[in-house]
């Protein structure tokens, strides 16, 4: 019987500090002045770094991803590269993400 009560306790406890999520994507379309996050030769690492930035700035990602190929419109800074990254948090941190220039997708 102790242990079916513990059981119990253990089920409320896990039950009342679990808290649900509702992932929202968001998007940076990357420009030929490259964010600082980028690295040329790897994408993996441009993930990678993309996390830690927004971790240190408390943004929890829920997923990255890096869509695209890589074929400018033009040589101007502003000008898209065709590099997509996509992130997704929790809608509350949303707001987060639109002042580092990205946009809901």
């Amino acid at each position: 019987m102790k242990n079916f009560s513990l059981l119990i306790l253990v089920t409320i406890l896990i039950a009342s500090c679990a808290k649900t999520t509702k992932g929202e994507w968001m998007v940076y379309e990357e420009e030929m002045c490259l964010p600082f996050w980028v690295d040329e030769d790897s994408r993996n690492r441009s993930k990678d770094n993309l996390e830690k930035f927004l971790k240190a700035e408390g943004i929890i990602p829920l997923k990255i991803r890096i869509t695209g190929e890589y074929i400018p419109e033009c040589d101007d800074c502003e000008c898209a590269t065709g590099i997509v990254y996509e992130v997704q948090v929790d809608e509350t941190q949303s707001g987060l993400l639109l002042y580092y220039g990205f946009k809901t997708k």
